[in-house]
């Protein structure tokens, strides 16, 4: 137990500190479990969540298809064109349109395309950078909350609790869309002042000059992609309809990877220069962070920490609901969210009188809601943040981490503290 807490220890650290590459630190820490003696390199693998592995590499497919193909920058300068280059409505949707975009795909995805656009977009209308940046990455991180597969702590929660794309829907949607509202309206409020004085400066007309041609680059690829991705939304939605009626038993990750593969070999040579691009160092980093956290549940360290936590909460499990979604919001903003919530789902299953229980059901909502919302408040908290932050520095648009905390606080709490009393209702009326 202590060789693995070191080493799980020791690579939060490094990984943390972002000076060296994160799926090199997490695979250098499972070598040293093995060589620790923790494990066996085959008992290690058994630990790897595969499920949740090939969903992602499924809709890393799919998501890089529509992106090389040019749709999403086609939809978000579409979005703008529609609001006629206002800068107030366009502050307002973009982060909407971020948050919808996030509930349908990895919201890593949803930032690496819209940064450069949102730049590009926010200096001609005098818009600042960093802050409508910064409420995309919130407003995409608190949307990706809505589904299975928003969030990739959503994906490791879900797939490891068996919890499918429609208990999602319904349990932490809802819940999602009100904070997502909450989160942009006090990004609003702050700056307002910032809006008002762009609007003054910007000719619409001017601008409508400047419309970008050609942001769709391969039209057959993407109708193929675009058809994959709805069929694999399709099938996650209808799994049970379709194990039901037709005796097909349809995993999420066999949802994603059967449409991706067909779009693949149906793509030719436009779809297999895509593979190249794939985020396979996403994937490596999750292969080795299950084995980390893996280490902890074989030394029992993880029943050891559930036992704890249920005795703090006392039996109340109201108070157990709360110190799960805030205690894991805030451990979010210092640690990245996706091994927190990799940790929060191997507690909530080695938790006493809960794993089993529809009463799990409330723990997974509170831990995905509190991880995806928690994630916001620095640049190192979630993934999308780490993306839109170094490409706002490396395009001269200095922000620190002092500016990012002000900026992102107050909307994030805000969010939390709405969401917070839902959750909270879902236990008074039993819905869970």
């Amino acid at each position: 137990m202590v060789s693995a807490l070191i080493v799980f220890l020791v690579s939060y650290l490094i990984i943390a500190s972002e000076r060296f590459p994160r799926q090199a630190i997490a695979l250098l820490g499972a070598v040293a479990l093995v060589l620790l003696n923790v494990f066996s390199i085959q008992e290690a693998f058994t630990f790897v969540d595969w499920e949740t592995i090939g969903l992602l590499f499924g809709m890393f497919i799919l998501i890089m298809i529509l992106a090389e193909a040019g749709f999403f920058a086609w939809f978000a300068h579409q979005v703008v064109v529609k609001l006629h280059y206002r800068p107030t409505y366009t502050f307002i949707v973009l982060p909407l349109v971020a948050a919808a975009l996030a509930a349908l795909m990895d919201s890593v995805t949803v930032m690496l395309f819209l940064s450069p656009l949102s730049l590009r977009i926010a200096r001609m209308m005098k818009i600042d950078p960093a802050s409508l940046i910064a409420a995309e990455v919130c407003a995409a991180n608190t949307g990706g909350t809505a589904t299975l597969i928003g969030n990739p702590p959503n994906v490791i929660l879900g797939t490891m609790l068996n919890f499918n794309f429609n208990d999602f829907l319904v349990h932490t949607a809802p819940i999602s869309v009100v904070a997502t509202v909450i989160l942009v309206s006090t990004f609003y409020f702050f700056n307002r002042k910032m809006l008002r004085v762009a609007e003054t400066q910007v000719d619409p007309d001017e601008l409508a000059s400047h419309d970008i041609d050609g942001l769709v680059t391969d039209r057959r690829t993407l109708i193929l992609g675009l058809i994959g991705f709805l069929v694999a939304v399709l099938l996650m939605v209808s799994h049970k309809v379709l194990a039901t009626w037709f005796g097909i038993a349809l995993s999420p990750a066999t949802s994603a990877l059967v449409p991706a593969l067909i779009v693949m070999m149906l793509g030719g040579d436009a779809t297999r220069a895509i593979m190249r691009k794939i985020d396979m160092e996403s994937l490596l980093f999750f292969i080795g962070l299950f084995i980390i956290i893996g280490a902890l549940e074989k030394t029992q360290f993880i029943a050891i920490l559930a036992n704890a936590l249920f005795a703090l909460a006392k039996d109340n499990r109201a108070g157990l609901i709360g110190l799960l979604y805030w205690g894991s919001g805030f451990a979010s903003a210092v640690v990245d969210n996706i091994p927190m919530a990799l940790a929060m789902a191997y507690v909530a299953r080695e938790m006493p009188g809960v794993a089993g229980t529809p009463f799990l059901g409330l723990v997974v909502w509170a831990v995905a809601l509190g991880v995806g919302m928690g994630g916001n408040m620095t640049p190192v908290g979630a993934s999308p943040n780490v993306i839109a932050y170094s490409y706002l520095e490396h395009a001269d648009t200095k922000i620190g981490w002092p500016r990012w905390i002000k900026m992102t606080v107050p909307p994030t709490i805000a969010a939390m503290l709405v969401a917070g009393m839902l959750l909270y209702l879902k236990y008074l009326i039993g819905w869970y």
